[in-house]
């Protein structure tokens, strides 16, 4: 053989590995006798001569899968196999289709949040280079999105990578036009200030005009429900619309767009010029400082980002000198456009990616977990299936053919598992729809849904069919016909892995929803120091003209006070839960300019802290009489703490500094949760107005509907054509959590999903494990074994998975669920009933689910 090993050599390389070993015994035989008849050496010629023989298309052309051109016939064979096997065995069938089923369809669902969540911006052509610009100026005071109406220009001056800037002011204004019957009519809209170039930098879709609609100061841009609503069935082109609050005047429609995406950070339902706003006397005066605008920025290119972060230390000290005080650090960053809608809340960036990309991982582990059934049940069936194995392997069937048909078992049973899935994910999408509060519709005429459910398909096929299709092709021929095949312990030890990997993963699931729902629980069970019962907080008139608007509110709160089931009446520029007056710097009146603080500003009317019950500490409220004290301010405790007033006493003989003039203290308040308990405490200064337009807060005593009807019937005789708009403050604060309410309500929905799959899969090895020792539990019962001795038998093999994967899960739990918390100032702790509550859930569903099965096992008859 040694001396053959050119010319076997020659036979390797072309030769088909299943041919090979039987051709090189045959050409070694014949070159042994050569070499006794003709000699070594002509031996060899004749074996490479022999060699060459066999260089023929059908020993070259043979593959290892198949013996012949045509594989029909094969794959026919093939699928009625599978039929008869998904039939032999319908309950394991079952299993396997309809945890698969679940599965995918869990993906799916998943994917249209996903798609939906991650699809904000993506409208806009350049949306990749276009950044928000986020500024800070006090190293222990908020990021805020706010700069101020010379930043953007500015940059765009000094910085080349910018290719343009754009500003925004968000704005209300009371809308009048006169239709085509000659009459006037009103509408109260939410406008945007914006520059000329915002609709060039961001891609809205135009129905009529163009993206130089704002190059006229007197221009206006309506969206297409606007426009309808203004001017129903004409083309509002051209049509004048008067504007009544904040640069009013006379303003001529030059373009229409649609309607703004629901997947776009922008809301308004019209666009008037920036220019207007900058020629107002306020802006004009480069003395005044107020930084209420938006501005954006476009670079040329998505690389220019880096440099142009890199000449913003410069540019600070260009403008704003080398500040080494300790409390002033100038700061600006751009906030990638794309990601806005994932830090609504500047102070928690990068927390809704999280959540979202969180059911992504939710998904994944949902469908390994139904693959993971897949493989458990099909290589406990090995027993089951070796004689098949065995009896094909003697009849000459390839290994690699074995294989082939066990992986084209699993595609069928991956392909009826989709084809089930997409039915059931069309029928719970509307599931989801109210949850989310949207309208979510699967489009099958898009392209990225086949590309999905293909992926979802071949690697569900793939992943969860190689490794039962190699273990059941593992099987030695001798030893299945013999009926010696001996469990593997290897197989075994596998199969309980990817049961502790499901068990581990179902109790981290089953943790992350008891969290969610006890720390939203405890959010809202939290008291927020202040009375919020029965409080109706009512929206003031929005079309009344501002001349006449005071002395009528004044009227209108003193009849609504003398209504018997009314407590008390107060009005407010902003109500709680709801965004401060202002955010300003603020100092106390001895310190330097750079130890400013952030606080937040409040106008409110005398009768405010009496109907709200907010605590007085020190000092007193307002008197209306005394007209000294409606010049001073009442602070919280927070601020009494962060403006060094000393104590709470000490706090009514100090002055606070701030908007350019200077507040005496009258009283200071406890600290209350104006916002949800997902904000911490932050410094409050309230200051006192006459009466108020925007915001009417009423105290309701007793019989709530008819008070209501009692509040509306004077509201519309006071203001004749308004709009009578109301809510209740409790329903106000528990819609701030509305957000953990969704994340946790879709977090079970999905929890549930899993721990039904891994317990389909839990059902089926059960019934697997109980039908190969019915003869040793026979057997144990006639020798006297207890229906409670064997079923403890039984599951004991079951529970020991479940108790190593604790050891896997909790250290997560800990982690997962300690870092999720971590985003609330006020929050519940990591306590021991958080690991044990899910540990008996599902030790429960599991002692149940193999207690049926083994049950019926121990009393069966011997």
């Amino acid at each position: 053989k040694n001396h053959a090993h050119h010319s076997l050599r020659l036979l390797k390389w072309f030769c088909p590995d299943h041919l090979y070993e039987e051709i090189e015994g045959d050409l070694i035989q014949k070159f042994e006798k050569d070499v006794k008849s003709f000699g070594e050496r002509k031996a060899k010629r004749r074996l490479l001569w022999n060699v060459i023989r066999f260089i023929r298309p059908g020993i070259v052309l043979r593959s290892r899968f198949s013996d012949g051109l045509n594989q029909l016939p094969m794959f026919q064979n093939y699928l009625k196999i599978t039929l008869r096997n998904l039939n032999k065995r319908r309950a394991y069938s079952f299993i396997n289709v309809f945890g698969l089923a679940v599965g995918v369809a869990a993906c799916l669902v998943i994917s249209k949040y996903v798609e939906f969540e991650t699809s904000y911006e993506t409208f806009n052509v350049n949306a990749k280079n276009i950044y928000r610009v986020v500024s800070s100026f006090y190293t222990d005071g908020p990021k805020s999105e706010y700069t101020g109406y010379d930043l953007g220009p500015t940059l765009l001056n000094d910085i080349p990578e910018i290719k343009r800037i754009a500003r925004t002011h968000a704005s209300t204004s009371v809308v009048s036009l006169v239709n085509d019957h000659g009459k006037e009519v009103r509408y109260y809209q939410n406008i945007l200030v914006a520059d000329s170039s915002f609709l060039e930098m961001f891609s809205f879709n135009f129905i009529y005009g163009n993206s130089t609609a704002l190059y006229n100061p007197s221009s206006i841009v309506l969206t297409q429900s606007v426009a309808k609503k203004c001017f129903p069935g004409s083309n509002a082109i051209g049509k004048e619309i008067m504007l009544h609050d904040n640069w009013p005047g006379l303003y001529i429609v030059a373009a229409v767009i649609e309607d703004v995406p629901i997947n776009s950070h922008f809301q308004f339902d019209a666009i008037m010029p920036m220019h207007n706003v900058l020629l107002s006397e306020f802006y004009r005066n480069t003395n005044s400082r107020w930084d209420n605008f938006y501005t954006y920025i476009e670079t040329h290119n998505q690389s220019d980002k880096t440099s142009l972060e890199s000449k913003i230390p410069y540019f600070i000290r260009k403008y704003r000198g080398d500040d080494k005080a300790i409390n002033a650090k100038s700061e600006l960053q751009f906030q990638p456009l794309l990601d806005i809608h994932y830090s609504p809340n500047l102070q928690q960036q990068g927390s809704h990616r999280k959540q979202v990309y969180f059911f992504v991982l939710v998904a994944i582990f949902i469908l390994i977990i139904a693959w993971i059934n897949y493989i458990n049940l099909s290589t406990a069936r090995a027993m089951e299936r070796a004689r098949e194995v065995g009896v094909k392997k003697a009849l000459g069937v390839l290994r690699t053919q074995l294989i082939s048909q066990f992986v084209f078992e699993s595609f069928m049973v991956n392909f009826i598992s989709i084809c089930l899935a997409v039915a059931l994910a069309w029928l719970t999408l509307p599931l989801l729809n109210s949850i989310v509060g949207r309208a979510f519709v699967f489009d099958f005429f898009q392209p990225k849904i086949w590309i999905l459910l293909f992926v979802l398909f071949a690697t569900g096929s793939l992943a969860s069919g190689f490794y039962p299709a190699f273990v059941l092709s593992s099987f030695k021929t001798v030893e299945v016909i013999k009926g010696k095949i001996i469990k593997s312990t290897s197989g075994l030890s596998f199969r309980n892995g990817l049961v502790v990997f499901q068990f581990a993963s179902s109790l981290l699931l089953i943790a992350g929803t008891l969290a969610v729902f006890r720390q939203v629980s405890f959010m809202q069970r939290q008291d927020k120091s202040f009375n919020t019962d029965q409080v109706l907080i009512m929206k003031g008139p929005e079309v009344v003209e501002r001349n006449s608007l005071e002395s009528r509110m004044i009227t209108f709160k003193h009849e609504l006070s003398q209504i018997s089931l009314v407590d008390k009446v107060a009005s407010s520029y902003n109500v709680p839960t709801k965004d401060p007056s202002i955010s300003a710097s603020m100092r106390k009146l001895d310190q330097a300019i750079e130890e400013s603080r952030i606080g937040n500003i409040y106008w409110v009317d005398p009768d405010f802290m009496g109907l709200y019950k907010i605590p007085l500490l020190t000092g007193k409220f307002w008197s209306v009489e005394a007209e000294s004290e409606m010049k001073q301010v009442i602070v919280n405790e927070e601020a009494v703490k962060v403006f060094q007033l000393g104590t709470n006493e000490n706090a009514l003989q100090e002055r606070i500094i701030t908007l350019g003039d200077t507040f005496s203290i009258l009283g200071v308040v406890k600290n209350h949760h104006w916002y949800s308990l997902k904000q911490k405490q932050v410094p409050m200064l309230f200051r006192v107005e006459k009466i108020s337009a925007q915001n009417i807060s009423i105290q309701l005593s007793s019989n709530i509907p008819e008070a209501i009807n009692l509040v509306k019937e004077k509201y519309l005789s006071a203001f004749p054509g308004e709009t009578f708009s109301y809510y209740f403050l409790d329903d106000s604060f528990n819609k701030q959590y509305e957000s953990e309410r969704q994340f946790g309500k879709l977090f079970s929905v999905f929890s549930v999903l899993a721990v039904l799959i891994g317990c389909l899969g839990l059902w089926g090895l059960t019934s697997f494990a109980t039908l190969h020792r019915l003869k040793e539990i026979s057997i144990r019962k006639i020798l006297g074994a207890s229906v409670n001795s064997i079923l403890l038998l039984l599951t004991s093999q079951f529970l020991k998975p479940i108790l190593v994967s604790t050891a896997f899960a909790f250290p997560l739990i800990w982690l997962g669920v300690g870092k999720w918390l971590e985003q609330f100032p006020y929050r519940i702790g990591l306590t021991i009933d958080l690991f044990v509550m899910p540990l008996l859930i599902l030790a429960i569903i599991a002692i149940v689910t193999i207690s049926v099965q083994s049950y019926q096992a121990a009393n069966t008859n011997p």
